[in-house]
């Protein structure tokens, strides 16, 4: 797994986390316990920081992009971010599912326990209220979600973080080494001769 360091920063990643090999990390990240990020995700924090709270899940192919120093991006806990989403600078509380192909801008705020529904839009600047249920492009909601819906997405969110727990263990060997952007180049050159 590549963990780059970036203008000084590295990911830091918490030892009770689970982070995929098969994933890239660059910058000033912040990934804690519990955590877990699944393999082809693509985690740059060049910008601003990228920080993915207690027990969230961010599944395969996932892109958390800073593109500014002005678009950090805070995935609250037990939050799911389902196969191919791309955020590129957003505020997320707890318990927030985002769906498959669902695109996030900039300067978004999105409120507890938010679903956001398949291959939807959430443009810049946009705050969505806790516990609504909203799809299209640009997002609109369509209803609003119950706590006991609320607490689904927690023990969701649950499950993903102890089912890799309890495999880390026997996983080939998932130890992350840390490469500076001038490493990453030398290895790149390399393999181009």
């Amino acid at each position: 797994m590549p963990i780059i360091e970036y203008n000084g920063k590295k990911p830091k990643i918490s030892e009770n986390a689970y982070v995929s090999p098969n994933s890239v990390l660059i910058g000033d990240i912040e990934v804690q316990d519990n955590a877990v990020i699944w393999p082809g995700s693509y985690i740059r924090a060049e910008n601003a920081q990228i920080r993915i709270g207690q027990y969230s899940t961010i599944f395969n192919n996932v892109a958390l992009i800073t593109r500014t120093h002005q678009s950090p991006i805070n995935i609250g806990n037990f939050c799911i971010i389902e196969t191919g989403v791309l955020i590129f600078g957003c505020f997320f509380e707890d318990y927030i599912q985002v769906l498959a192909g669902t695109i996030i801008y900039e300067g978004a705020s999105i409120g507890e326990g938010v679903i956001i529904l398949e291959k939807s839009q959430v443009p810049s600047g946009l705050t969505i209220q806790e516990r609504a249920i909203m799809k299209g492009i640009p997002v609109e909601k369509i209803r609003e979600q119950s706590r006991n819906d609320l607490l689904k997405v927690k023990e969701r969110a649950e499950h993903y973080s102890q089912m890799f727990i309890k495999i880390k263990n026997q996983l080939p060997n998932i130890q992350s080494y840390v490469l500076t952007l001038s490493d990453l180049m030398k290895l790149l050159i390399d393999k181009i001769k």
